[in-house]
């Protein structure tokens, strides 16, 4: 039969010899192919000998022979991660925990929970009260500026800490929770109760200059999404003032969003380069200013300092390029790098850098900074360089 004339063929010596080398043949083909497409398409990375298995290695031996009590397991992973993130050496590219992501986010949208009161640090690391809003529960329940807070929820207040935003995440928190806060004034301890509401904390200051009724002045202090708005709001009830001429005040100020910053510069500028964004991959990103703002030939002053950084170096490079202001003070702080910040899976974020800004001139600002056109040292009782922005727009609309 058929099936017994294939069997025997098949058990010849000769068959059986060419058959296996078709196989050998026919499989080592296959795995040559299918080794030329992984290493094509789907190369898995060596591991390294220094691997996670040495990271949870490590770990069990803290298990098991570690005499005191361990922190968290989340605690130890978010520690591996930040210093695994520190080994890259960039100051800017750094691991923030849930609470702390949290508290960024806030700050940027310039809402969240809270009490309404700024806070600073003095020369002995202590956390001070810089500025109470009015009509906020700050306010309301009596803190003051200069209040030196010891202690929120009982917890004492960690002076050691390189930031304050852990203390930032502990004052804020749900709309209509009670926080409690102990501060130490003239040497007095006074617990307050307070409850959080919604703070709309703002960017921008402004009023007109005493003795100059036609110039006013502007104050960001950081470029959050609301900025903008604030700004257009700042130049409509100058302009109702007669106000004439501008200084915008940038000193202190650490930046923000750079969309933030661009829709500022929009103000003042009617199109053309704001700054120019090298990517990591070598190519060019061009931020260019909208048309049709409403403050484009008035005079205008910028205010900088050693304390003003990123999204406020782009905006007084840019005007300073565009010769749209004259920039007084002294050099800047000289951030210039891009941040981008990627939100993990369980809601710590993880900043990296992954680009830097130029000015339109295609100057660089990282570590350099910018130097500005009049150069004015603070001094210890005055103003000097508002009064050196004040003369200078003062004389500016004399001539016109």
């Amino acid at each position: 039969m058929k099936t017994e004339n294939t069997t025997s063929f098949a058990r010849h010596p000769f068959w059986q010899a060419l058959l296996r080398g078709v196989i050998t043949g026919g499989t080592l083909s296959i795995a040559f192919g299918a080794g030329f497409f992984f290493n094509q398409y789907y190369v898995k990375p060596e591991t390294s000998p220094t691997s996670f298995e040495l990271l949870n290695e490590a770990d069990a031996v803290l298990e098991d022979d570690y005499l005191y009590e361990l922190p968290e397991e989340s605690d130890r992973i978010h520690a591996a991660v930040a210093g695994m993130v520190a080994s890259v050496g960039n100051r800017y590219t750094y691991f923030v925990e849930p609470s702390n992501a949290e508290v960024n986010e806030d700050s940027l949208a310039g809402r969240f929970g809270g009490i309404g009161a700024e806070l600073t640090r003095d020369e002995q690391g202590r956390y001070i009260i810089a500025t109470v809003y009015r009509d906020n529960p700050a306010y309301i329940a009596g803190l003051k500026e200069g209040d030196i807070i010891v202690a929120v929820d009982g917890e004492a207040v960690d002076e050691s800490d390189p930031d304050m935003t852990n203390l930032l995440a502990a004052i804020r928190g749900d709309i209509g929770d009670i926080v409690a806060i102990t501060v130490e004034r003239d040497g007095e301890r006074i617990d307050f109760e307070i409850e959080r509401a919604e703070v709309l904390l703002p960017s921008v200051i402004w009023y007109v200059v005493e003795d100059s009724p036609e110039i006013g002045v502007i104050q960001i202090t950081r470029f959050t999404e609301r900025t903008p708005e604030e700004i257009e709001q700042a130049l409509q009830e100058l302009g109702d003032s007669n106000c004439r001429a501008l200084v915008l005040d940038l000193r202190n100020n650490g930046g923000g969003l750079v969309n933030s910053a661009v829709g500022v510069a929009s103000k003042f500028l009617n199109g053309g380069v704001i700054l120019y964004e090298l990517q990591n991959d070598g190519s060019e990103r061009v931020f260019n200013a909208s048309v049709g703002g409403s403050w484009l030939d008035e005079p205008l002053a910028v205010l900088v300092n050693e304390n003003t950084a990123s999204a406020s170096e782009i905006l007084a490079g840019a005007f300073r390029d565009r010769e749209r202001a004259v920039i007084i003070g002294t050099q800047t702080f000289g951030k210039g790098s891009v941040q981008h910040i990627h939100t993990l899976s369980d809601g710590s974020q993880l900043h990296v850098t992954s680009a830097e800004w130029y000015t339109p001139d295609h100057e660089r600002i990282e570590e350099i900074g910018l130097t500005p056109d009049i150069i004015v040292e603070p001094t210890e009782n005055s103003d000097a360089a508002l009064d050196a922005a004040v003369e200078t727009l003062s004389e500016t609309l004399e001539n016109t």
